[in-house]
């Protein structure tokens, strides 16, 4: 009778590891494929969890210490009770028994059950076990210092740091959760752009998108008020560099609209550069988010591109600054001709100054070059020098054909595919 009472025993407490076990596995699950914005959402919805919640977002490390501490401390425990009921019920023969039960019933109940259910139920699960998971916490105190201890002193044995805080969330997955997204119908594709835009706009340097100097538009500084007018109405800009010797020699920024209240004043023989406005300069290295942050605060809506000799590389507009999120902004004055165009033959007629990134997102190939950005510098690369008009060069299952040059400028290119294959479809706008 003693014996029965103590296998019923060694029974319950059995099944109250097994609860244990899936406690642990569920909660694991739920806090690793729980992100912090739900974390905080959990918070909002259920202000009595707020501690609890600032206790996961701080120390998630810890928290996760906890868990694998207590679900392996129970699932070891479980198998030493399975043991030794096997051990009571059929003797030593019952050994092999024993530990194949119990590793079935703790895979299944203590393992892929629990977590299935915290995979569909993350909220739920992270919102109820923190009040447990915390008093865990404190009980198993002195055993998770001493652990933890021991992890950090092998770290750095190994020279691997472990004191680092990990992300909730890379940039990486969030685009990777973007693109879900828009593929489930929850965002527009342009929607999908703006919000890729938003999230490389912290990396993206002022060089990638700024206007290079050959295209720049400028007036030089002893130019008088009627010469200077026409070149206004002509480009149809608001704003123009001002240059002195040479455009490496940038004066000021020069307003149209001081130019005509100059002009309305009578006196039309005033050169531009006693009008120009001092100039912001900034490094072609420097992130657009930093240059956002400095125009806003100048309130200049130009900024003139200096590379690491001094010289001018090129300016860059607030305009080019908001387009690299909403994408092209087109005003009466932009040029509409595509940068790229697909002619009846499956050829594409691309103008020299197309990116490299854009091209390959165009036509579905991977065209890349270590010290060239543009469809232009591309041609120039594989050429070895400058090419001539009607010279055709190969890249991979591509060919280019040197259609137009302009002082020393690739102005356009006809790119032939090689492999049919690149011949279908359109090209993406």
């Amino acid at each position: 009778m003693q014996v029965q009472e103590e296998i019923i025993r060694s029974i319950l407490i059995l099944v109250v590891l097994l609860l244990f076990s899936a406690f642990f596995s569920s909660c694991e699950t739920a806090i690793t494929s729980i992100g912090r914005g739900k974390l905080l959402a959990i918070q909002e919805k259920n202000p009595k969890r707020r501690k609890g919640i600032d206790w996961l977002i701080s120390d998630m490390p810890r928290a996760l210490t906890v868990i694998l501490i207590g679900n392996n401390l129970v699932n070891i425990a479980a198998s030493a009770v399975a043991t030794q009921v096997a051990l009571s019920l059929i003797g030593a023969k019952g050994l092999l028994l024993a530990v194949a039960f119990t590793t079935v019933v703790i895979v299944i109940f203590g393992e892929i059950l629990p977590k299935s259910i915290a995979i569909l139920k993350p909220d739920g699960i992270v919102s109820g076990s923190l009040p447990l998971l915390r008093f865990i916490n404190m009980v198993f105190s002195p055993l998770i210092w001493i652990t933890v201890g021991i992890v950090k002193f092998l770290g750095s044995l190994l020279k691997v740091d472990l004191s680092s805080q990990h992300p909730f969330v890379t940039r990486e997955e969030i685009e990777q959760m973007v693109n879900i997204g828009e593929a489930s119908g929850v965002f527009e594709e342009e929607e999908r752009r703006m919000i890729h835009g938003v999230i490389s706009f912290e990396e993206t340097r002022v060089y990638e998108i700024m206007i290079p100097r050959t295209d720049m538009v400028a007036v030089p500084g002893d130019t008088d008020i009627n010469e200077s007018l026409p070149v206004f109405r002509e480009c149809g800009h608001s704003r123009l560099p001002v240059y002195g010797k040479s455009p490496d020699d940038i004066l000021g920024i020069l307003y149209v609209k001081d130019l005509i209240g100059a002009f309305m004043s009578g006196d039309t023989s005033i050169q531009v550069s006693t009008l120009a406005r001092e100039a912001l300069y900034v490094p072609e290295t420097m992130r657009l988010a930093d240059l956002f942050d400095v125009m806003r605060a100048k309130r200049v809506h130009m900024a003139i591109v200096i590379d690491e000799y001094g010289g001018t590389a090129g300016l860059v507009t607030l305009e080019d600054l908001i387009e690299e999120i909403v994408g092209e902004i087109q005003d009466e004055y932009d040029d509409e001709s595509a940068l790229i165009q697909k002619e009846p033959d499956g050829s594409y007629l691309v103008k020299g100054q197309m990116g490299l990134e854009d091209l390959s997102e165009a036509v579905g190939y991977p065209f890349e070059s270590s010290d060239m950005d543009s469809v232009g510098g591309l041609v120039l690369s594989l050429a070895g020098r400058f090419p001539d008009k009607g010279q055709r060069l190969t890249y991979g299952h591509w060919e280019f054909q040197v259609l137009e040059v302009e002082d020393h400028r690739i102005k356009l290119v006809r790119m032939t595919p090689q492999d049919e294959l690149y011949r279908i479809g359109e090209v993406v706008e």
